[in-house]
């Protein structure tokens, strides 16, 4: 009479997943205490560098992604990021508005915090759409390579760049499709909440459902006090800006949809052979 059971076969495959984990921790412990010990000189002169903690939430991001997705993906991936977050740097520079040099953080993306708060929607609107623009040529460039090298693995980053920038043109709160919107029409906070909503249902995320959160309160605060004078001032902009930034944004999220689309097809298909 066989005396294994299926609880017991869960109960191995359980205890074996759990040594997997601790394995994972165990040896991401190991290489932090040793990559301290040989990096600790040259982060005690990154602490007095500007670009110092760029570097060290950088370095520290590629690491955890690493263990998770390999090397060579989490280095693309921060790459991506960063040219992202210097779209936005770029643009802010460009209408005299101080920022922060950006700042990763494992598994919540980038992000750089504004010095002064824009005078305008209009400000805000070109700081927003200066990091997907940057970053949709970023996404471009990758299939680039992938067509002059044949190589999948720039066609895979061409897609993950073209998700990352869609998503972020999502036009709710303070995604930077929010802060597009804000300076078209803040109407388009309303799709912008139930596109969220179906995401946040479909992939499951925590993360997701936290932007949404967050994006419904900002909404609610921004519509409640619509017609009070400083806010008034704030979203008055000229006609002729809100077509050409609404004109800019469908094409950016036209081109990156079908970038997507296109690259998702053909890993399919790659992966089918």
């Amino acid at each position: 009479m066989d005396n294994h059971t299926p609880s017991d076969g869960g109960s191995e495959s359980g205890s074996g997943f759990k040594e997997r984990i601790y394995k994972i921790f165990g040896l991401a412990l190991i290489i932090f205490a040793f990559l301290g010990k040989i990096f600790k000189p040259l982060l005690i002169l990154l602490k007095f560098s500007k670009f110092g903690a760029t570097f060290v939430s950088m370095f520290v991001t590629v690491i955890v992604y690493s263990l998770f997705y390999g090397w060579k993906f989490a280095l693309g991936l921060v790459v991506l990021l960063l040219i992202h977050e210097n779209g936005h740097m770029l643009a802010a520079k460009k209408t005299g508005l101080p920022v922060s040099k950006p700042i990763f953080i494992p598994f919540m993306g980038a992000f750089i915090s504004m010095k002064e708060m824009p005078k305008s929607a209009r400000q805000e609107a070109i700081i927003g759409m200066g990091g997907p623009l940057l970053g949709g040529l970023a996404s471009l460039a990758c299939f680039y390579l992938y067509e002059i090298s044949n190589e999948t693995y720039w066609l895979a980053m061409g897609y993950v760049g073209c998700f990352l920038n869609l998503f972020n043109l999502v036009p709710l709160g303070f995604l930077d499709g929010g802060r597009i919107a804000a300076a078209i029409s803040l109407w388009l906070w309303v799709p912008g909440a139930i596109i969220l909503g179906i995401l946040a249902f479909e992939i499951g995320s925590p993360l997701i459902f936290l932007v949404l959160i967050l994006g419904l309160f900002e909404g609610y605060k921004i519509f409640k006090n619509r017609h009070n004078p400083e806010p008034l001032q704030y979203y008055q902009i000229e006609p002729s800006f809100r077509f050409k930034m609404g004109m800019a944004y469908l094409l950016l999220v036209a081109v990156l949809g079908v970038g997507m689309g296109i690259s998702l097809e053909m890993l399919d298909n790659i992966r089918s052979f």
